[in-house]
């Protein structure tokens, strides 16, 4: 009996993690929260920025498969979450509530992204990819350790990547024929 319970139990938590991300099917109102916080915690954005998105980077990832999309989507929130909360928010003069309310929206996507990554991935490709984004968003901490306006810029920024990230995350959503 075990000999066939075994392969049908490998196949459905692989058939899970591939199939059943509650993070694209479920959480549509908590990656709307993060833009809406994200938008409401600090005051009016600024209009002119230093700091770019990485268009190239996205254009790249559309052409990539579903899973390392997904892994891109998870590693930017963690990147974004670290941001804010290693850094002295403080100086930003935002409101508290709304901010936590902030981190923990993004940190709630974390761990539902983390369930829907499979663990195999290319290595050589992953790590090409990781690295840009990682000096991606170090540049972006470069920029926050100055005044409020440092971190409004980072804000905007977040907000661009947000929904760069949203826009990712809907093309996955296409291809699979979900709405």
């Amino acid at each position: 009996m075990f000999g066939i319970t075994a392969p049908v139990l490998v196949l459905c938590s692989v058939l899970t993690s591939a199939l059943c991300c509650d993070w694209l099917s479920h959480y549509n109102d908590l990656r709307n929260s993060s833009l809406v916080l994200i938008d409401s915690m600090g005051g009016p954005f600024t209009t002119t920025t230093r700091l770019r998105i990485p268009d190239k980077l996205y254009k790249e990832l559309m052409r990539r498969e579903e899973n390392f999309q997904l892994r891109f989507i998870r590693d930017s929130m963690e990147q974004i979450y670290n941001l804010y909360r290693h850094g002295n928010t403080s100086a930003a003069g935002w409101d508290a509530g709304k901010t936590n309310n902030f981190l923990e929206s993004i940190n709630r996507q974390i761990v539902e992204l983390n369930e829907c990554v499979e663990s195999t991935h290319n290595e050589k490709t992953s790590k090409h990819y990781e690295k840009r984004l990682k000096n991606y968003y170090q540049n972006l901490r470069k920029h926050t350790l100055g005044s409020g306006d440092d971190w409004e810029m980072l804000r905007k920024a977040t907000k661009q990547n947000l929904i760069r990230l949203e826009m990712l995350g809907n093309r996955i959503k296409a291809n699979r024929g979900q709405h």
